[in-house]
């Protein structure tokens, strides 16, 4: 006989109307996947995200602590409501339910959410958490489900279902395997796949061989056409952080129009205030020389941004430290344990930036004006992102996440990598 489940309200959160979350609910919400067993076996690659940093993504308040956990500005414009699973006062799952109203205005449809899904291995209790994330989203009015994500294309999005033997990198979902079978089983049918391609072995010269050669053949297919080289016309520059207000203005100037012209499902264009919290935390673990900007006739046309895979350094440490299934994180926000988690991984990532010393990377984001398309250009992006890569020691890649409508980024990389991690997308039609 199933034990009774207890729902927790962890906060709801409605615009410009009432606000029950604060600082512990969400350190509640985000400790709950410790408690997932499956996350510490032996066939888990999981890493656990830094705790301030996931509380920053899902706060929809200004705090005196705003220093450690700004606001997140995507609240300016979403209900949301967090919910937590006991049985016997320990935690058995997850889920949040939200409606994003300038994704809804875009898509003519009002859509309901789902993300942060987490579950014991019991159907049972999956069901109960799913059909509690569905009840609400009922009594919004949405027209369908889809999900899960955080919170749309433009951050984490889907359900893991291939690739459970790969190590996560920074910002890609990871979850454990049985979820999926959760889903269906409760009605959510497949929407659209995201892939992560990651270098065949290593960044090495045979796959820098491999682009040169791509690119050797695009330009002589342009001679052919008596077009010259055609990358004569262009510039390609790395980020100038001395201007980083000016290059971040730049950046959010090419990304809505790239992104909303491409193949991206879930796509909605980001805000200027959301871009500029973006790019600030990417300033915070960013490599100059991993950053690049396309110009021709000085004005940008394309844009690609590489991070260094910091969850190297989560795991390092983590290991090192030898958090197992025996560590449980406090409930409170201002826990000394936790806190002192945060603060060493995060010195950790200052000292092995400054000597820019990792091993992997992840292309974060990659595009060109559907102007210059189908030129070679985000190959040349991918050679010269691979070759400064390799000039500070990086070894491998992963280009994530990558929909699987979008075959203009999706087919050179087929041929320079392989498809490592496949997320799903769902939809439940209400």
């Amino acid at each position: 006989m199933l034990k009774k489940i207890y729902i927790k309200d962890l906060g709801e959160y409605i615009p410009n109307t009432s606000n029950s979350v604060n600082l512990n609910t969400l350190k509640k919400f985000v400790s709950i996947p410790y408690f997932i067993k499956w996350y510490f076996s032996s066939e888990s690659k999981k890493v656990f995200p830094i705790f301030l940093q996931e509380i920053s993504d899902l706060n929809p308040n200004k705090t005196a602590l705003s220093f450690l956990v700004p606001r997140n500005p995507f609240f300016n414009h979403t209900r949301i409501k967090f919910f937590g699973f006991y049985m016997d006062n320990k935690p058995v799952g997850r889920i949040m339910a939200f409606t994003d109203y300038n994704y809804s205005k875009t898509h003519g449809v009002k859509t309901g959410w789902v993300g942060h899904f987490e579950c014991i291995e019991d159907e049972a209790v999956a069901r109960q958490i799913l059909q509690t994330a569905v009840d609400y989203l009922k009594e919004l009015g949405v027209a369908y489900v889809t999900g899960p994500a955080k919170f749309n294309a433009n951050g984490e999005v889907g359900l893991l279902v291939d690739g459970f033997d790969k190590k996560p990198y920074f910002m890609e979902p990871y979850n454990a395997p049985y979820y999926a079978d959760y889903f269906e089983k409760f009605g959510f049918k497949k929407e659209n796949d995201w892939f992560s391609m990651n270098t065949d072995d290593s960044l090495s010269n045979g796959y820098l061989s491999r682009i040169e050669n791509m690119m050797g053949r695009i330009t002589e297919r342009f001679n052919r056409q008596g077009k010259g080289d055609r990358f004569d016309d262009f510039k390609f520059r790395n980020i100038d952080f001395g201007r980083l207000e000016e290059e971040i203005s730049t950046i959010k100037n090419l990304y809505n129009p790239i992104w909303g012209a491409g193949n991206h499902p879930q796509f909605t264009a980001m805000t200027d205030d959301e871009f500029d919290v973006l790019c600030q935390g990417i300033r915070t673990i960013a490599i100059e020389e991993l950053i690049f900007i396309v110009e021709k006739n000085e004005v940008p046309i394309g844009v690609s941004v590489s991070l260094p895979n910091i969850n190297e350094i989560i795991e390092e440490y983590d290991l090192g430290k030898k958090f197992n299934s025996s560590y449980m994180p406090s409930g409170n926000f201002l826990s000394f344990r936790d806190m002192k988690r945060d603060i060493e991984i995060f010195s950790l990532i200052k000292t092995r930036l400054k000597k820019k010393q990792f091993e992997s990377m992840r292309i974060l984001i990659l595009g060109v004006d559907e102007n210059f398309r189908k030129n070679g250009i985000d190959s040349q992006l991918y050679y010269k992102t691979a070759q400064a890569a390799k000039s500070i020691g990086i070894r491998h890649g992963s280009g994530s996440q990558l929909a699987d409508i979008n075959f203009d980024i999706l087919n050179p990389l087929f041929k320079i990598g392989k498809k490592s991690m496949t997320w799903r997308v769902y939809r439940l039609d209400i």
